[in-house]
């Protein structure tokens, strides 16, 4: 009985004080949410998961205001909510999109290794292409060095570009996406 009004007080307590505890976003459903950007905005989508604005390129409304909209769904994407997965993106065979280091935007990723050398994104397009989900593969594993030196093996979830752009890739650029999560043991 007292456990019971205790926990009853502590769950008003949360409730009034507003605090919400805040689900970790499964990977297929944050690649929807990718798949959303690229479906609104084409390859600009790129520069949304960058953090980067568009100038009003937008195709929703028109100028800014559709930036500051959508600014919410696009952190949703782009940011972890529990600081441990985020979105990138590889076009051409190099980084559009990677949040760990952003400053490897724009240079090679095929030859980017693995925390035991392999390279992993070489291994994640085989991945794409020997999947029995076409346009997709699921838990690609790769390890990784953490701040701290210990290897911390993570799991990805990839789409290629036909996948996002949910109709044959025309762009005139070979891409993928994916999200990246901590793996379980």
């Amino acid at each position: 009985m007292i456990k019971n009004i205790i926990s009853r007080g502590l769950l008003a307590v949360v409730v009034c004080a507003g605090v919400a505890v805040a689900a970790v976003m499964d990977p297929n459903t944050r690649m929807e949410k990718v798949r959303d950007l690229f479906t609104e905005y084409g390859p600009d989508a790129f520069k949304l998961l960058q953090g980067l604005d568009l100038g009003g390129t937008g195709t929703s409304d028109s100028g800014k205001g559709a930036q500051v909209t959508n600014r919410g769904d696009i952190a949703e994407v782009a940011k972890s909510e529990d600081g441990n997965s985020f979105v990138f993106c590889v076009v051409d065979g190099k980084w559009a999109v990677y949040p760990p280091e952003p400053m490897k935007v724009g240079s090679d990723a095929m030859t980017a290794t693995d925390a035991n050398g392999r390279p992993f994104v070489a291994t994640m397009i085989t991945a794409l292409r020997n999947s029995p989900t076409p346009g997709r593969a699921h838990h690609v594993r790769y390890d990784v060095l953490t701040p701290d030196g210990r290897v911390q093996a993570r799991e990805a979830t990839l789409w290629k570009s036909s996948e996002l752009l949910m109709r044959k890739n025309n762009t005139g650029k070979k891409f993928f996406c994916g999200t990246s999560v901590k793996a379980n043991p």
